[in-house]
């Protein structure tokens, strides 16, 4: 990883990145693009108060940072500056700012970037990002399409999968590309699962594989990103399909 967009809307999403910067430094992050979001209404618009302060922190901790100030919608921006820069990760706070983060629909403009997403949510518990990673999979073949991928990333931090099922498949630990695979049976909903199981495990990452297909994705699918991005204490990586992810590590 060597290149990322942080969506900076907010102080208190400022201070959400500056705790995370060590992991993804740690992970090869050398260069950044803070991208900030002026009114999208006509006339003068001013920054957030403070902004400066805010790119100086991003200074001190990365080789390379770039202030992106723009006006309008903020997913739009986001796809020309990944596109524009060949960025490695898109970073978004969950702390609320208006903008509704379309995760949900296969064909919205954030599922097709075709790189990470992380997604650090309001309640952030904190520690160290990439120690437990949990990988929520459909079936074992997704698993494989992206696990050197993700072993690539994460070489430092644990890796484990796991399957929720709905009906009664046998839940014994397995393995798929070295990485532990576990079946866990459904209470209540995908989302609330894997969220329990996380905390179980103690998961500091939750991260899931994104289909980028209808078909693939199934009905199932729909109703799970948004959930899990709106519960989980974790951060949250939606993970592109069939391994698309710009790596430069």
């Amino acid at each position: 990883m060597t290149r990322a967009i942080f969506v900076l809307t907010s102080a208190e999403a400022g201070e959400q990145y500056l705790r995370v910067l060590p992991d993804l430094r740690a992970l090869g992050l050398a260069e950044a693009t803070v991208l900030h979001l002026v009114s999208a209404q006509p006339g003068p618009a001013e920054p957030m108060p403070g902004l400066a302060n805010w790119v100086r922190h991003f200074e001190a901790a990365l080789p390379k940072v770039e202030l992106a100030l723009k006006r309008g919608d903020p997913v739009k921006w986001i796809y020309e500056l990944a596109r524009v820069r060949a960025v490695d990760i898109v970073v978004i706070s969950g702390v609320p700012n208006g903008t509704e983060w379309d995760f949900e629909r296969v064909s919205s403009p954030l599922r097709s970037l075709g790189i990470p997403i992380l997604y650090i949510p309001e309640e952030y518990i904190g520690g160290a990002l990439c120690d437990q990673i949990l990988v929520a999979i459909k079936a074992p073949d997704t698993l494989e399409g992206a696990v050197c991928e993700l072993q690539e990333w994460f070489s430092s931090g644990r890796l484990r999968a796991v399957r929720v099922s709905t009906g009664s498949e046998d839940g014994a630990p397995e393995e798929c590309g070295g990485v532990d695979l576990e079946i866990v049976k459904e209470k209540g909903d995908v989302a609330t699962t894997l969220l329990q199981h996380a905390e179980e495990w103690g998961a500091t990452l939750l991260t899931i594989l994104a289909q980028e297909d209808s078909e693939a994705a199934g009905e199932s699918a729909v109703p799970v990103v948004k959930p899990l991005i709106q519960e989980s204490a974790r951060p949250v990586l939606i993970w592109p399909a069939q391994g698309k992810a710009h790596l430069s590590r």
